[in-house]
């Protein structure tokens, strides 16, 4: 496993579940848009105390957030188990909002304020962001 600092866009609304031992989790997705404008998706996984900390602060889809963790390629199934791909699990251990200059009663901007980003432009262009290769299929 490797840490992982990155950031994105909430890809879905939060619901807290349980696990079989009781604890509350979450999990959602993290879009990520490279410097090329390809987006690479990554699935963050929080427990206990981040749980509540995610829900009290409003994260929800299409929030911009930086997530720190340790990342995982795991090998799972999918289509109701016929066919097999590699999924990328970031375990949260730290989070926030993207900062802007922006009043600190207005809520965190959204992917979609064209104030803040204009049609066309590209999230994150000036960050280091070495070259990829595919996943394996």
């Amino acid at each position: 496993m490797a840490q992982i600092f990155l950031f994105g866009l909430v890809g879905n609304d939060l619901e807290v579940k349980k696990s079989q031992k009781g604890s509350s989790y979450v999990c959602f997705s993290l879009k990520e848009q490279t410097r090329n404008g390809r987006t690479q998706t990554y699935q963050v996984w929080a427990w206990g105390d981040t749980v509540s900390h995610l829900i009290r602060l409003g994260v929800k889809k299409d929030r911009l957030v930086w997530v720190t963790g340790t990342l995982e390629l795991v090998d799972c199934t999918k289509d109701q188990g016929t066919s097999k791909t590699r999924l990328l699990k970031v375990y949260l251990s730290n989070w926030g909002y993207v900062p802007f200059k922006r009043s600190l009663q207005e809520s965190a901007p959204s992917y979609h304020d064209p104030e803040i980003f204009p049609a066309g432009s590209i999230l994150f262009a000036e960050m280091l962001d070495g070259d990829r290769e595919s996943l394996p299929e």
